[in-house]
């Protein structure tokens, strides 16, 4: 059964209460973790048990090394959640940098205040789950991605435990996932609102992402249409069905019809996919989905360029042209499809 750690911090300064130790206090021993992604995988992944311990950790310099500590000393959780109080923000905030400062406006609850130092020298350091990649799927509770964890305690603790990870982690090996949630006080979010979204978190770090995908599909008598993407892209030079990540809340043929709009300017008609291929990426799987599109309008010239935000070249090309080509990710598996099928859209 897989181990994950939960720590929350005791009261501290002018607080009472402190949201993230209760939290951690209600969480059962053991929990059932569902894929996040079910709907988009390929494969269906089993439900996960898995094994909660939890710490409530003493706001002082003993706390901030209490987990990182234990790390070095040969201690090992399959996933580490740390929670914090944050005093001003308004929804819970997903924490993805860790900085090599400490700066404490307050003292801690030993007396100890630091001001404007380093806390390694070494730099700041990035966490180890691919937060931005679980931003594309609905949240059941409003949260954002942070790149500031302040520059008290929670900050303190999260570099400390990111860094005894890379200590203890071997070259090559994927780290286990470790992040900091920060949750605003209980005016602004019930305990009950935290357990729920602690869940979540849980279930998106013990599960790979899915990326859902759009990719265009436009026609013209027995040609399609490819992008190169440029220079200052990713993946400079690789040839694509051009298209996008799709958004929270956001229909496929809404993204398509966006994405292109975003990408060239074009106003389009997109149709319901003909397919979805799937690949692997090094911290995500890629659901792409292949829809379709039509020009709303008179169709543009591709010598106009001025509205190009990621391609630099297009080109017609052939189904039956087995000539090579640079393609990213799957997109030569749909031409693969399309070649064996015969398979073109036609205008309407």
């Amino acid at each position: 059964m897989a181990r994950i750690l939960v720590t929350g911090f005791e009261p501290f300064g002018v607080h009472q209460r402190n949201i993230s130790s209760e939290i951690v206090e209600q969480l059962p021993p053991t929990l059932r973790l569902n894929d996040p992604w079910a709907d988009l995988r390929q494969h269906t992944l089993a439900p996960l048990d898995v094994s909660i311990e939890t710490r409530v950790l003493s706001v002082d310099a003993t706390g901030s090394i209490e987990i990182s500590s234990a790390l070095l000393q040969g201690q090992h959780w399959d996933a580490i959640l740390h929670l914090g109080l944050c005093e001003s923000c308004q929804i819970p905030r997903i924490e993805t940098l860790a900085q090599d400062r400490i700066d404490m406006r307050i003292t801690d609850n030993s007396g100890r205040q630091l001001r404007d130092q380093n806390l390694t020298g070494k730099g700041d350091l990035a966490i180890t789950a691919p937060a931005h990649s679980w931003m594309s799927l609905d949240w059941p509770i409003e949260c954002e991605l942070s790149k500031d964890a302040g520059l008290f305690l929670c900050n303190e603790t999260l570099y400390r435990t990111l860094s005894a990870i890379d200590m203890t982690s071997d070259a090559g090996e994927s780290k286990i996932p470790c992040l900091f949630l920060h949750l605003p006080s209980h005016e602004n979010c019930s305990v009950s609102t935290g357990l729920e979204l602690v869940q979540e978190l849980l279930q998106r770090m013990m599960y790979r992402p899915v990326l859902s995908v759009v990719a265009a599909l436009l026609s013209e008598n027995d040609r399609y249409l490819v992008a190169r993407r440029s220079s200052s892209e990713k993946h400079p030079g690789k040839w694509e069905f051009p298209g996008g990540k799709v958004e929270p809340n956001e229909s496929l043929i809404q993204a398509i019809e966006r994405e292109i709009l975003e990408e060239f300017g074009w106003h389009v008609k997109g149709e319901l996919p003909v397919g979805t291929w799937y690949h692997s990426l090094k911290e995500t799987d890629i659901a792409l989905h292949v829809l379709p599109i039509a020009f709303d309008g008179p169709p543009p010239s591709f010598d106009d360029q001025e509205l190009w935000t990621a391609h630099d070249a297009v080109a017609w090309r052939s189904l039956m042209d087995t000539t090579a080509l640079d393609w990213l990710g799957n997109d030569a598996a749909v031409v693969a499809w399309m070649r064996d099928t015969g398979y073109l859209p036609r205008a309407k």
